[in-house]
């Protein structure tokens, strides 16, 4: 009896947290205009920002957003010179690595997302993006 008690509120607490995760997930999309939103782990590149910190990156409106506790970077995708998975293997497929110039070089910027899923949709639409930018009467310049 008891240890049913005690799943019916794991349950009802996994269910709020869901649901809190979710609406917050919404607030941003809406305030930062994104179509993309993922918690990461900012691996290294950004400045003042230490390694192993949880971001909310977000994507949309032609730049990429990241959100620390108390600072917000926009990055503009005009200024993206590519964007890549570190290796070929599985498990990479869940960092990636977007070179952006800043202050006239080009640095990488590793973020890590807890899902591979999410790490390749970052990854497939920001080279929609820069294809998109680079397209015009339907040719596509690489």
């Amino acid at each position: 009896m008891g240890f049913i008690i005690i799943l019916i509120i794991f349950i009802i607490f996994l269910s709020a947290y869901g649901i809190r995760t979710t609406n917050r997930s919404k607030r941003l999309k809406q305030q930062y205009t994104a179509r993309l939103h993922a918690v990461g782990i900012h691996q290294s590149g950004l400045p003042q920002v230490s390694e192993g910190k949880l971001v909310d990156v977000l994507l949309g409106n032609g730049h990429l957003y990241v959100l620390t506790g108390h600072q917000t970077f926009e990055l503009s995708l005009n200024k993206v010179w590519g964007v890549r998975h570190p290796h070929d293997n599985l498990g990479s497929r869940k960092y990636l690595v977007i070179n952006y110039e800043m202050n006239g070089r080009v640095r990488p910027i590793v973020l890590r997302f807890t899902k591979p899923a999410q790490g390749k949709a970052f990854l497939w639409e920001i080279e929609r993006e820069l294809f998109t930018k680079k397209s015009n009467d339907g040719v596509i310049r690489l």
